[in-house]
């Protein structure tokens, strides 16, 4: 049975730093969009409007999604993205597709402070590409309306008081039926 562990959020809330976690503690490969498109993003230069990046975005979540359903069907995958970017049926079809049958989602709450700060102090060493300052407004009004694709089994992390890591790896562990 293929496993996946959908660590979501928007952009700057956490996942990335999360999805290490994880993958270290299960020892299990993670697929990240960001590292699937940011090789691409370096060919062009820095020459990346906002609908390259999203069409970039796009190629590397289908890419995502190939990769796991080329992979033996015993593999737990952590799958780090911003999955409200796309519409969730686009989700739900690549779910199917890669032939994932659990999959639990670690959802990265934000406040609007925390996610302008953060995304502020990362702007300068992001590879170009990636949208800059002028991307944070929108993510204020994300960090206010994004919610979880709710696939399965969801736990939510606040970002502004983060939980014990110990308290998600059991209830991890716990969904996902191991030891």
């Amino acid at each position: 049975m293929r496993k996946i562990i959908l660590v979501n959020g928007i952009p700057a809330s956490g996942k990335s730093f999360m999805a290490k976690k994880i993958s270290q503690f299960f020892d299990a490969p993670i697929l990240s969009i960001d590292e699937i498109k940011e090789p691409f993003m370096k060919r062009f230069r820095g020459d990346i409007d906002r609908q390259l990046n999203r069409m970039l975005g796009s190629a590397a979540y289908e890419a995502m999604f190939r990769i796991i359903a080329a992979s033996p069907e015993d593999t737990l995958f952590i799958a780090d993205a911003w999955f409200g970017f796309r519409d969730k049926k686009v989700l739900e079809e690549y779910l199917k597709m890669a032939g994932c049958q659990k999959i639990i989602e670690v959802w990265n709450k934000i406040s609007a402070d925390t996610v302008s700060s953060r995304y502020y102090t990362r702007c300068s060493s992001r590879v170009k590409g990636h949208p800059g300052e002028e991307y944070i407004p929108e993510l204020i009004n994300l960090s206010e309306s994004a919610t979880p694709m709710a696939f399965g089994p969801v736990y939510t992390i606040d970002q502004d008081d983060p939980s014990d890591d110990q308290i998600i790896m059991n209830w991890l562990s716990q969904h996902l039926n191991c030891p």
